[in-house]
């Protein structure tokens, strides 16, 4: 499958070769995740590994606080660090699954 990321118009060619990266980086990353069951979603691969839900929190958090800082002009405050920043950093919480999240 060839792949060509296109600048979008209405966009300088930087930009828009960003966008378009980004938008394709998400369809791709939904198509793949769809369907996942929490058992696949929570599977480890291996005992040092990540399992799949752990690196979708870790995108979706790394996009809230690109937003924060970006969009709001600020630094995450106590409460959104506290919620997301385990999350950015990856870390491991004692067993905590996606089914103990749901």
């Amino acid at each position: 499958m060839e792949v060509k990321i296109e600048p979008l118009k209405g966009f300088t060619p930087q930009i828009g070769h960003l966008v378009s990266q980004m938008n394709y980086a998400r369809k791709t990353t939904l198509e793949a995740a769809s369907g996942l069951t929490i058992s696949e979603l929570d599977f480890l691969p291996s005992k040092d590994g990540n399992s799949i839900g752990a690196l979708l929190l870790h995108i979706a958090a790394v996009e809230i606080g690109f937003q924060i800082e970006i969009f709001e002009g600020r630094r995450p405050n106590e409460q959104e660090m506290l919620e997301w920043d385990p999350h950015i950093v990856l870390e491991k919480k004692e067993e905590e699954t996606l089914k103990d999240i749901h």
